[in-house]
């Protein structure tokens, strides 16, 4: 069985989604057999496609093929391992596939630094990549990513908002100084909205509640921007226009980027959506062939 992911595990990997999936095909909670186990993502690379995050650290992590596991607490060093194992049966399952497949490296995004996992994995600094970055040896494929640890420059900020405490509170700050037409801030200002809401619904554990708390502004940033849109019709009505909005917003983006121009009927569909439809729309477009499927009556 794979492991259980809190709340903000998932709010990560959607980051990592929407970040990755204009430029390549990024399959969340990828089966390896025979356990079964799953892979947090599984992310191919398209070179046709131009990489809106080319220039940050989450873009050259992801120039070839790759996957993920996503700790927003730090793992242990039994963690770690399992991770390894997990992913070299991966490769041993693709290594048959026909025609042959990319294999992949596997990047363990951590909040903290997993100090024994490391000395577990023989896992040292890679120097030829940014602070945080340490590299196991080549056998088994895998660096680990220590997000509080990463330097405080805009080509980590993705990365440093799947971190925790202090280093997610400093990251949503910035994220605060970019424009609304920003990548980084499309990308990941909706989904922490839509995460905080339904963590802030309860019933909330202790990780919850440091996520909110670590999260405040990022409510504040999202209310303004329905200000200014004149979508805000009372302080809770305005959060629920604000967030689908959003939603719509980055789905359609993430249309363009993969299909181009959309049909008139096809962004119509998107603006008419409720909230649950957004989603399952958002679920189909990681695999579907055309936005009309993606938006296609079920």
């Amino acid at each position: 069985m794979g492991r259980v992911h809190n709340r903000y595990d998932q709010a990560c990997k959607q980051i990592l989604c929407a970040a990755l999936e204009p430029s390549g095909v990024f399959g969340p909670e990828i089966e390896v057999s025979p356990d079964p186990q799953r892979v947090d993502g599984f992310y191919v690379p398209d070179p046709a496609r131009p990489s809106p995050i080319a220039s940050t650290l989450l873009g050259r992590m992801g120039r070839s093929a790759c996957t993920f596991e996503v700790f927003s607490e730090t793992p242990d060093d039994g963690e770690l391992i399992a991770c390894v194992r997990k992913h070299l049966n991966l490769r041993h399952i693709l290594l048959g596939k026909d025609p042959p497949v990319p294999l992949p490296r596997q990047w363990i995004l951590s909040s903290g630094r997993p100090q024994r996992g490391l000395r577990a994995l023989g896992a040292r600094r890679e120097r030829a990549w940014p602070s945080g970055v340490y590299a196991s040896p080549s056998g088994f494929a895998t660096s680990v990513v220590a997000a509080n640890e990463l330097p405080e420059e805009r080509s980590t900020l993705l990365l440093r908002l799947m971190g925790r405490g202090r280093t997610l509170r400093r990251a949503i700050a910035e994220l605060r100084t970019l424009g609304d037409d920003d990548f980084e801030r499309c990308t990941a200002l909706p989904i922490l909205v839509r995460f905080r809401i339904e963590a802030a619904a309860g019933p909330v554990t202790p990780s919850d509640e440091e996520f909110l708390m670590s999260t405040q502004d990022v409510l504040e940033m999202w209310e303004r921007r329905a200000e200014e849109r004149g979508a805000l019709r009372g302080r809770k009505e305005g959060l629920k226009e604000g967030l689908k909005e959003g939603q719509r917003s980055l789905l359609l983006q993430l249309l363009r980027r993969r299909f181009g121009e959309l049909p008139a009927a096809v962004v119509a569909r998107v603006e008419a959506a409720d909230t649950q439809e957004l989603e399952a729309f958002a679920a189909r477009l990681l695999v579907a062939k055309s936005a009309d499927e993606v938006v296609a009556d079920e």
